[in-house]
Protein backbone atom coordinates (compact mmCIF):
# COMPACT_ATOMS: atom_id res chain seq x y z
CA UNK A 1 0.00 0.00 0.00
CA UNK A 2 1.43 3.38 -1.00
CA UNK A 3 2.37 5.83 1.72
CA UNK A 4 0.14 8.86 1.63
CA UNK A 5 1.61 12.14 2.77
CA UNK A 6 -0.47 14.43 4.95
CA UNK A 7 -0.28 18.09 5.79
CA UNK A 8 0.08 19.75 9.08
CA UNK A 9 -2.39 22.46 9.72
CA UNK A 10 -1.92 25.32 7.29
CA UNK A 11 -1.59 28.71 8.99
CA UNK A 12 -1.54 31.56 6.46
CA UNK A 13 -0.28 34.15 8.94
CA UNK A 14 2.42 32.02 10.50
CA UNK A 15 5.98 32.49 9.26
CA UNK A 16 7.43 29.08 8.42
CA UNK A 17 11.02 30.27 8.21
CA UNK A 18 13.47 32.48 10.04
CA UNK A 19 12.00 35.85 9.13
CA UNK A 20 14.67 37.47 11.27
CA UNK A 21 13.18 40.91 10.65
CA UNK A 22 14.54 43.74 12.78
CA UNK A 23 11.70 46.16 13.49
CA UNK A 24 12.09 49.88 14.04
CA UNK A 25 9.48 50.04 16.81
CA UNK A 26 11.88 50.22 19.74
CA UNK A 27 13.94 53.37 19.95
CA UNK A 28 17.57 52.90 20.83
CA UNK A 29 17.41 49.16 20.16
CA UNK A 30 20.86 47.66 20.60
CA UNK A 31 21.97 44.93 18.23
CA UNK A 32 25.11 42.81 18.72
CA UNK A 33 26.77 43.49 15.37
CA UNK A 34 30.26 42.11 15.73
CA UNK A 35 30.66 40.59 19.18
CA UNK A 36 33.91 39.39 20.63
CA UNK A 37 32.33 36.24 22.00
CA UNK A 38 29.25 34.08 21.68
CA UNK A 39 26.95 34.10 24.70
CA UNK A 40 24.47 31.64 23.24
CA UNK A 41 25.55 29.04 20.70
CA UNK A 42 24.45 25.91 18.87
CA UNK A 43 26.63 23.18 17.44
CA UNK A 44 27.15 22.61 13.71
CA UNK A 45 24.84 19.60 13.56
CA UNK A 46 21.95 21.65 14.96
CA UNK A 47 22.46 24.43 12.40
CA UNK A 48 22.52 21.80 9.64
CA UNK A 49 19.13 20.56 10.86
CA UNK A 50 17.73 24.11 10.88
CA UNK A 51 18.94 24.63 7.30
CA UNK A 52 17.44 21.29 6.22
CA UNK A 53 14.08 22.46 7.56
CA UNK A 54 14.27 26.04 6.26
CA UNK A 55 15.72 25.52 2.78
CA UNK A 56 16.30 21.78 2.31
CA UNK A 57 20.00 22.47 3.02
CA UNK A 58 20.47 24.80 0.04
CA UNK A 59 22.88 27.34 1.51
CA UNK A 60 22.92 29.57 -1.59
CA UNK A 61 19.19 29.65 -2.30
CA UNK A 62 17.49 32.85 -3.49
CA UNK A 63 13.95 32.27 -4.74
CA UNK A 64 13.09 35.97 -4.89
CA UNK A 65 10.77 35.88 -1.88
CA UNK A 66 12.85 38.21 0.33
CA UNK A 67 14.64 35.50 2.33
CA UNK A 68 18.15 34.35 1.54
CA UNK A 69 20.56 31.52 2.21
CA UNK A 70 20.31 28.21 4.00
CA UNK A 71 18.89 29.78 7.17
CA UNK A 72 16.52 32.14 5.27
CA UNK A 73 17.70 35.54 6.52
CA UNK A 74 15.69 38.68 5.86
CA UNK A 75 17.98 41.30 4.30
CA UNK A 76 17.43 43.74 7.17
CA UNK A 77 18.58 41.16 9.72
CA UNK A 78 21.57 40.12 7.62
CA UNK A 79 22.72 43.74 7.60
CA UNK A 80 21.89 44.46 11.26
CA UNK A 81 23.80 41.46 12.57
CA UNK A 82 26.94 42.16 10.57
CA UNK A 83 26.37 39.88 7.61
CA UNK A 84 27.59 42.44 5.08
CA UNK A 85 31.02 41.95 6.57
CA UNK A 86 31.03 38.72 4.58
CA UNK A 87 28.71 39.30 1.61
CA UNK A 88 25.96 41.63 0.39
CA UNK A 89 23.30 38.94 0.95
CA UNK A 90 23.18 35.70 2.90
CA UNK A 91 22.88 33.51 -0.20
CA UNK A 92 26.19 34.95 -1.43
CA UNK A 93 28.00 34.03 1.78
CA UNK A 94 29.54 30.69 2.67
CA UNK A 95 27.85 28.22 4.99
CA UNK A 96 30.27 29.05 7.82
CA UNK A 97 29.65 32.78 7.37
CA UNK A 98 25.89 32.31 7.50
CA UNK A 99 26.18 30.25 10.67
CA UNK A 100 28.43 32.92 12.23
CA UNK A 101 25.72 35.53 11.67
CA UNK A 102 23.03 33.11 12.85
CA UNK A 103 24.93 32.70 16.12
CA UNK A 104 24.56 36.44 16.70
CA UNK A 105 20.87 36.29 15.83
CA UNK A 106 20.42 33.42 18.28
CA UNK A 107 22.15 35.51 20.93
CA UNK A 108 20.01 38.57 20.18
CA UNK A 109 16.59 37.07 19.36
CA UNK A 110 16.73 33.51 20.64
CA UNK A 111 15.54 30.37 18.83
CA UNK A 112 12.17 32.02 18.19
CA UNK A 113 13.76 33.72 15.18
CA UNK A 114 13.15 30.34 13.51
CA UNK A 115 9.69 29.66 15.00
CA UNK A 116 9.03 26.28 13.40
CA UNK A 117 12.42 24.93 12.44
CA UNK A 118 14.06 25.67 15.79
CA UNK A 119 11.68 23.22 17.44
CA UNK A 120 12.22 20.58 14.80
CA UNK A 121 16.00 20.93 14.95
CA UNK A 122 16.23 21.23 18.73
CA UNK A 123 17.79 24.70 18.50
CA UNK A 124 18.26 26.24 21.96
CA UNK A 125 20.52 28.71 23.64
CA UNK A 126 23.53 27.57 25.60
CA UNK A 127 24.86 24.88 23.28
CA UNK A 128 28.42 24.28 22.18
CA UNK A 129 29.95 26.75 19.74
CA UNK A 130 29.96 25.39 16.15
CA UNK A 131 33.23 24.39 14.52
CA UNK A 132 33.27 27.01 11.77
CA UNK A 133 35.87 29.24 10.14
CA UNK A 134 34.09 32.20 8.54
CA UNK A 135 36.28 34.40 6.35
CA UNK A 136 36.51 38.07 7.33
CA UNK A 137 36.07 39.38 3.78
CA UNK A 138 34.35 38.42 0.56
CA UNK A 139 37.60 37.95 -1.35
CA UNK A 140 37.41 34.18 -0.93
CA UNK A 141 33.91 33.94 -2.38
CA UNK A 142 34.91 33.78 -6.08
CA UNK A 143 37.05 30.74 -5.29
CA UNK A 144 34.13 28.90 -3.70
CA UNK A 145 31.40 29.84 -6.18
CA UNK A 146 32.44 27.33 -8.88
CA UNK A 147 32.03 24.52 -6.32
CA UNK A 148 28.24 24.97 -6.26
CA UNK A 149 26.71 21.50 -6.14
CA UNK A 150 23.43 20.23 -7.50
CA UNK A 151 21.99 20.39 -3.98
CA UNK A 152 22.87 24.10 -3.70
CA UNK A 153 21.12 25.13 -6.91
CA UNK A 154 17.82 26.91 -6.40
CA UNK A 155 14.92 25.58 -8.50
CA UNK A 156 14.72 28.64 -10.74
CA UNK A 157 18.41 28.88 -11.72
CA UNK A 158 21.31 26.67 -12.64
CA UNK A 159 25.09 27.05 -12.61
CA UNK A 160 24.97 27.16 -16.41
CA UNK A 161 23.24 30.55 -16.23
CA UNK A 162 26.66 31.89 -15.26
CA UNK A 163 28.72 29.63 -17.49
CA UNK A 164 28.20 31.21 -20.89
CA UNK A 165 28.01 29.14 -24.06
CA UNK A 166 29.68 25.86 -23.30
CA UNK A 167 30.27 22.85 -25.54
CA UNK A 168 28.82 20.54 -22.88
CA UNK A 169 26.01 21.14 -20.40
CA UNK A 170 25.62 19.45 -17.02
CA UNK A 171 22.00 18.76 -16.07
CA UNK A 172 20.81 19.97 -12.67
CA UNK A 173 17.54 19.59 -10.81
CA UNK A 174 14.54 21.19 -12.52
CA UNK A 175 16.06 21.26 -16.00
CA UNK A 176 14.08 20.37 -19.13
CA UNK A 177 15.39 19.78 -22.63
CA UNK A 178 13.39 22.72 -23.98
CA UNK A 179 14.86 25.13 -21.40
CA UNK A 180 18.40 23.89 -22.02
CA UNK A 181 17.95 24.16 -25.79
CA UNK A 182 16.62 27.70 -25.46
CA UNK A 183 19.30 28.94 -23.05
CA UNK A 184 22.14 27.36 -25.05
CA UNK A 185 20.62 28.25 -28.46
CA UNK A 186 20.79 24.66 -29.70
CA UNK A 187 20.00 24.24 -33.38
CA UNK A 188 16.77 22.31 -33.81
CA UNK A 189 15.47 23.15 -30.32
CA UNK A 190 14.85 20.39 -27.80
CA UNK A 191 14.38 17.80 -30.53
CA UNK A 192 17.85 18.53 -31.90
CA UNK A 193 19.28 18.39 -28.39
CA UNK A 194 17.54 15.09 -27.71
CA UNK A 195 18.63 13.58 -31.02
CA UNK A 196 22.25 14.50 -30.31
CA UNK A 197 22.12 13.00 -26.82
CA UNK A 198 19.64 10.14 -27.23
CA UNK A 199 22.15 7.55 -26.07
CA UNK A 200 22.81 9.43 -22.82
CA UNK A 201 19.17 10.36 -22.13
CA UNK A 202 17.38 7.17 -23.11
CA UNK A 203 13.94 6.58 -24.59
CA UNK A 204 12.08 9.27 -22.59
CA UNK A 205 13.12 12.87 -23.46
CA UNK A 206 11.22 14.16 -20.41
CA UNK A 207 13.42 12.15 -18.04
CA UNK A 208 16.84 13.74 -17.68
CA UNK A 209 18.85 13.28 -14.52
CA UNK A 210 21.09 15.64 -12.54
CA UNK A 211 24.72 15.10 -13.43
CA UNK A 212 24.15 14.03 -17.04
CA UNK A 213 26.47 15.69 -19.57
CA UNK A 214 24.77 16.83 -22.77
CA UNK A 215 26.44 18.06 -25.96
CA UNK A 216 25.04 21.49 -26.91
CA UNK A 217 27.60 22.70 -29.47
CA UNK A 218 29.38 21.41 -32.53
CA UNK A 219 28.65 18.46 -34.78
CA UNK A 220 27.17 16.27 -32.05
CA UNK A 221 24.48 18.81 -31.23
CA UNK A 222 23.28 19.36 -34.80
CA UNK A 223 22.99 15.81 -36.08
CA UNK A 224 19.53 14.29 -36.26
CA UNK A 225 20.30 10.59 -35.91
CA UNK A 226 23.32 8.31 -36.33
CA UNK A 227 23.28 6.41 -39.64
CA UNK A 228 22.54 2.94 -38.12
CA UNK A 229 19.27 4.16 -36.59
CA UNK A 230 17.92 6.36 -39.38
CA UNK A 231 15.11 3.85 -40.01
CA UNK A 232 13.61 4.60 -36.62
CA UNK A 233 13.68 8.37 -37.17
CA UNK A 234 10.45 8.60 -39.20
CA UNK A 235 8.60 6.71 -36.47
CA UNK A 236 9.74 9.13 -33.81
CA UNK A 237 9.07 12.15 -36.03
CA UNK A 238 5.58 11.01 -36.93
CA UNK A 239 4.73 10.09 -33.34
CA UNK A 240 5.63 13.49 -31.91
CA UNK A 241 3.11 15.56 -33.91
CA UNK A 242 0.43 13.01 -33.01
CA UNK A 243 1.26 13.39 -29.32
CA UNK A 244 1.14 17.16 -29.55
CA UNK A 245 -2.17 17.03 -31.41
CA UNK A 246 -3.62 14.75 -28.75
CA UNK A 247 -2.53 17.13 -26.01
CA UNK A 248 -4.02 20.06 -27.86
CA UNK A 249 -7.34 18.31 -28.49
CA UNK A 250 -8.06 17.74 -24.83
CA UNK A 251 -8.60 20.68 -22.53
CA UNK A 252 -6.75 19.25 -19.52
CA UNK A 253 -4.31 16.62 -18.34
CA UNK A 254 -3.66 15.09 -14.92
CA UNK A 255 -0.91 16.82 -12.87
CA UNK A 256 0.73 13.43 -12.16
CA UNK A 257 0.08 9.84 -13.15
CA UNK A 258 -1.11 8.50 -9.82
CA UNK A 259 -4.20 7.72 -7.80
CA UNK A 260 -5.58 10.29 -5.39
CA UNK A 261 -4.85 10.15 -1.67
CA UNK A 262 -6.37 12.51 0.89
CA UNK A 263 -9.59 13.74 -0.76
CA UNK A 264 -10.99 17.23 -1.09
CA UNK A 265 -12.97 18.52 1.91
CA UNK A 266 -11.94 15.74 4.24
CA UNK A 267 -12.76 17.14 7.68
CA UNK A 268 -10.22 17.37 10.46
CA UNK A 269 -8.31 19.64 12.84
CA UNK A 270 -5.16 19.32 10.70
CA UNK A 271 -6.45 22.09 8.43
CA UNK A 272 -7.22 25.70 9.36
CA UNK A 273 -10.49 25.74 7.39
CA UNK A 274 -11.59 22.56 9.11
CA UNK A 275 -11.19 20.52 5.94
CA UNK A 276 -8.66 19.60 3.28
CA UNK A 277 -8.67 22.37 0.64
CA UNK A 278 -7.24 20.25 -2.18
CA UNK A 279 -6.57 16.68 -3.19
CA UNK A 280 -3.35 14.76 -2.63
CA UNK A 281 -1.58 12.47 -5.08
CA UNK A 282 0.71 9.92 -3.43
CA UNK A 283 3.88 10.09 -5.55
CA UNK A 284 7.56 9.77 -4.61
CA UNK A 285 9.93 12.72 -4.51
CA UNK A 286 11.15 13.72 -7.97
CA UNK A 287 7.99 12.77 -9.87
CA UNK A 288 7.37 15.09 -12.82
CA UNK A 289 4.49 17.52 -12.11
CA UNK A 290 2.63 18.93 -15.12
CA UNK A 291 0.38 21.93 -15.67
CA UNK A 292 -3.18 20.61 -16.03
CA UNK A 293 -3.96 23.27 -18.63
CA UNK A 294 -2.43 26.18 -20.47
CA UNK A 295 -2.08 29.44 -18.58
CA UNK A 296 0.31 31.89 -16.94
CA UNK A 297 2.38 31.34 -13.81
CA UNK A 298 1.40 33.86 -11.13
CA UNK A 299 3.53 32.42 -8.33
CA UNK A 300 6.57 30.15 -8.29
CA UNK A 301 8.55 29.86 -5.06
CA UNK A 302 8.26 29.30 -1.32
CA UNK A 303 4.85 29.70 0.29
CA UNK A 304 4.94 28.88 4.01
CA UNK A 305 3.27 25.62 4.97
CA UNK A 306 2.84 24.70 1.30
CA UNK A 307 6.63 24.68 0.82
CA UNK A 308 7.72 25.21 -2.77
CA UNK A 309 4.67 25.76 -4.93
CA UNK A 310 3.50 26.89 -8.36
CA UNK A 311 0.19 28.71 -8.98
CA UNK A 312 -1.13 29.05 -12.55
CA UNK A 313 -3.97 31.22 -13.85
CA UNK A 314 -5.97 29.62 -16.67
CA UNK A 315 -8.10 31.14 -19.42
CA UNK A 316 -11.32 30.15 -17.64
CA UNK A 317 -10.38 32.34 -14.67
CA UNK A 318 -9.51 29.42 -12.40
CA UNK A 319 -6.19 29.05 -10.60
CA UNK A 320 -4.41 25.74 -9.98
CA UNK A 321 -1.88 25.20 -7.20
CA UNK A 322 0.85 22.54 -7.05
CA UNK A 323 2.44 22.37 -3.58
CA UNK A 324 5.23 20.67 -1.57
CA UNK A 325 7.51 20.56 -4.64
CA UNK A 326 11.17 19.59 -4.44
CA UNK A 327 12.07 21.60 -7.57
CA UNK A 328 10.46 24.30 -9.71
CA UNK A 329 10.96 24.52 -13.48
CA UNK A 330 9.04 27.74 -14.24
CA UNK A 331 9.15 31.42 -13.28
CA UNK A 332 6.61 34.10 -12.38
CA UNK A 333 4.89 35.46 -15.48
CA UNK A 334 5.87 32.52 -17.69
CA UNK A 335 3.28 31.06 -20.07
CA UNK A 336 2.86 27.30 -19.90
CA UNK A 337 0.98 24.72 -21.94
CA UNK A 338 -1.16 21.78 -20.88
CA UNK A 339 1.09 18.88 -19.97
CA UNK A 340 4.23 21.00 -19.61
CA UNK A 341 6.43 20.05 -16.68
CA UNK A 342 6.45 22.80 -14.05
CA UNK A 343 8.38 21.06 -11.30
CA UNK A 344 9.10 17.90 -9.33
CA UNK A 345 7.09 16.52 -6.41
CA UNK A 346 8.54 16.48 -2.92
CA UNK A 347 7.77 17.03 0.76
CA UNK A 348 8.68 20.66 1.45
CA UNK A 349 6.76 22.85 3.88
CA UNK A 350 4.38 21.29 6.41
CA UNK A 351 4.21 17.79 5.02
CA UNK A 352 4.60 14.37 6.59
CA UNK A 353 5.65 12.57 3.42
CA UNK A 354 6.30 12.93 -0.32
CA UNK A 355 3.17 13.78 -2.32
CA UNK A 356 1.62 16.43 -4.54
CA UNK A 357 -1.01 18.72 -3.02
CA UNK A 358 -3.23 19.99 -5.85
CA UNK A 359 -5.81 22.76 -5.50
CA UNK A 360 -8.20 24.60 -7.80
CA UNK A 361 -9.22 28.12 -6.78
CA UNK A 362 -11.37 31.01 -7.92
CA UNK A 363 -8.57 33.39 -6.88
CA UNK A 364 -4.78 33.18 -6.58
CA UNK A 365 -4.63 32.89 -2.79
CA UNK A 366 -5.56 30.41 -0.09
CA UNK A 367 -9.23 30.19 0.85
CA UNK A 368 -10.86 30.31 -2.60
CA UNK A 369 -10.86 26.56 -3.21
CA UNK A 370 -13.29 24.52 -5.31
CA UNK A 371 -13.48 20.78 -5.96
CA UNK A 372 -10.29 19.91 -7.91
CA UNK A 373 -11.43 16.44 -8.97
CA UNK A 374 -14.69 17.79 -10.43
CA UNK A 375 -12.67 20.47 -12.25
CA UNK A 376 -10.34 17.91 -13.83
CA UNK A 377 -13.16 15.60 -14.80
CA UNK A 378 -15.00 18.47 -16.47
CA UNK A 379 -11.83 18.97 -18.53
CA UNK A 380 -11.78 15.37 -19.70
CA UNK A 381 -9.35 13.93 -17.14
CA UNK A 382 -10.20 10.49 -15.81
CA UNK A 383 -9.44 10.12 -12.11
Amino acid sequence: MAVRGRHRRYQPNRINRASLTVTAGGAGMALPLIGTGVAHAADLDTWNKVAACESTSRWHVNTGNGFYGGLQFAQSTWEAYGGTRYAARADQATKDQQIAVAEKVLDGQGPGAWPVCSERAGLTRGGEAPDIQPASTTKQLPKKTPKTSVQDVQPQTTPQSRAGKAEMYTVVRGDTLSEIAESQQVKGGWRGLYAANRKAIGADPDLILPGQRLAVRGKAATITEPAPTTKSTPKKTSAEPKEEATTGSRSMVAPVSAATGTPYRKAGALWSKGYHTGVDFAVPTGTSVKAVGSGQVVSAGWEGSFGYQVVIRHADGRYTQYAHLSAISVRDGQSVGAGQRIGRSGSTGNSTGPHLHFEVRTGPGFGADVDPVAYLRAGGVRI
